[in-house]
């Protein structure tokens, strides 16, 4: 590409925050390519749970929140982009079951009242939780009822690709961000397997492997790999599953086709985490709470997850010191046994799924920052690096309000929404894993 011909902004990675960022970019006017090393939405946006929060009761004071706004725009966002989404805002609903949950409760509700943006929620005991739901026959002490619901993530990013193209945004699909090209404290080009592209500014949105991106830009991001199992049932009569529904030990949602997915819960995610060796690189910080959760974490060993990894260290040692290359078409195992139990402890709430057999397996990937906050705003030390990555399994929960206020960032130089929590900066201060890890 000539320089003459250099889009504004080049975009790294093509999944929900990518895509998202890059049309928020070109609805400010700015020139956008997004370089994709797979396909639009291959990795873990499109096979997210995709539970979303929504407006709903007063609107707590003071400025918005990155999650307010975010609510605000899938409320509003098939009207604003035009596109569908199945969009179900029949609510997200917290199961409490025992002392435990309720002792977590307490002390998550107050982040939640905080930070959310809307906070009205309701509790609900077991008896109006059952005259509301009566598919709810299940020992359970009560229900915490707040707005949301959930979207369909593979409508979500194909509805995005459609929108993009409208927007004039060129999307390179198969296209590796290997490297950088830089004068002084800016970025002139992004390399990249079928050669060079000219920018006048990059957004770093490449999910897991935006840290090996952006070590070459100065930052290191500390990021854990755990992988995320679902499973999808046979189709059951409709309202099975009201809205968005969460227990300590599964999570659960049912699609438009009556199919329901079940996840991990809120307090037992039974997460997957493939032993690699990534994880000698800042263990000290990673150690001490993959410990305290020995129980919720299961090891795993993934023999061709371990040979992609040494692939790519050979082909980046063979590329030249500066080159990044990632595995292309990664497929993180997935065994249907891994969400029997969260099948068996839905069942026991909701009768009704008893019996339904597994038709469907697969696992995303999450990328797990130590905070399990997203990493978002300009690298620091350079001009024109943006990075927006770290979602940690919530990139549908904060997705819309951060892409919304980095295009401000970039195009206005400031943003409404406050992003201090957020900044690349705070990664090179002292940090510790989250007691709970999810």
């Amino acid at each position: 590409m000539h320089q003459s011909d250099a889009p504004d902004i080049v975009v790294v990675g093509g999944g929900l925050i990518g895509v998202l960022t890059a049309v928020e970019l070109a609805d400010r006017g700015a020139r956008v390519v997004i370089l994709e090393k797979d396909d639009i939405g291959f990795e873990q946006s499109g096979r997210s749970v995709a539970a979303i929060n929504l407006p709903g009761g007063d609107v707590n004071a003071g400025p918005r929140s990155m999650l307010r706004l975010t609510a605000e725009q899938w409320s509003g966002f098939e009207d604003r982009w035009g596109c569908g989404i199945d969009l179900n805002d029949e609510g997200w609903y917290i199961v409490v079951a025992d002392a435990e949950d309720e002792a977590w409760l307490e002390i998550e509700r107050a982040t939640w009242h905080s930070t959310a943006g809307f906070s009205e929620s309701q509790i609900m005991d077991a008896e109006a939780a059952r005259k509301r739901f009566p598919q709810l026959e299940g020992p359970f002490l009560a229900l915490d009822a707040r707005h949301g619901g959930h979207v369909d993530a593979v409508m979500v990013m194909n509805g995005l690709r459609q929108v993009a193209s409208r927007l004039g945004i060129e999307i390179r699909c198969g296209t590796m961000a290997t490297g950088f090209q830089k004068r002084g404290e800016a970025i002139t080009a992004v390399e990249t397997n079928a050669g060079s592209t000219a920018c006048g500014t990059v957004v770093v949105a490449a999910g897991l492997w935006s840290p090996y991106l952006c070590d070459q830009l100065g930052l290191h991001i500390p990021m854990q790999r755990v992988r995320a199992p679902a499973v999808e049932t046979g189709p059951l009569p409709p309202n099975t599953i009201p809205g968005f529904l969460r227990g300590a030990t599964f999570g659960a949602r049912q699609n438009r086709n009556g199919t329901i997915r079940v996840t991990g819960g809120y307090r037992f995610s039974a997460m997957l985490h493939d032993l690699s060796l990534n994880d000698l690189r800042d263990l000290r910080i990673w150690g001490p709470a993959l410990w305290q959760n020995r129980k919720d974490v299961s090891f795993r060993f993934d023999p061709a997850g371990l040979k992609a990894e040494i692939s790519s260290a050979i082909a980046r040692r063979r590329a030249g010191e500066g080159q990044t290359v990632v595995p292309q078409g990664y497929q993180p195992p997935s065994n249907p046994r891994d969400r029997y139990s969260q099948l068996r402890a839905l069942g026991e709430l909701i009768p009704a799924v008893r019996g339904a057999r597994v038709h469907r397996s697969f696992s995303g990937v999450m990328d797990l920052t130590p905070d399990l906050q997203p990493v978002i705003g300009r690298i620091p030390e350079l001009e024109n690096a943006y990075v927006a990555t770290g979602f940690s399994g919530h990139g549908y929960m904060y997705g819309p309000g951060a892409c919304y206020a980095l295009s401000q960032m970039i195009v206005e130089g400031a943003t409404t929404i406050d992003l201090e929590s957020y900044r690349p900066e705070r990664l090179r201060t002292k940090m510790k894993m989250r007691e709970q890890i999810f």
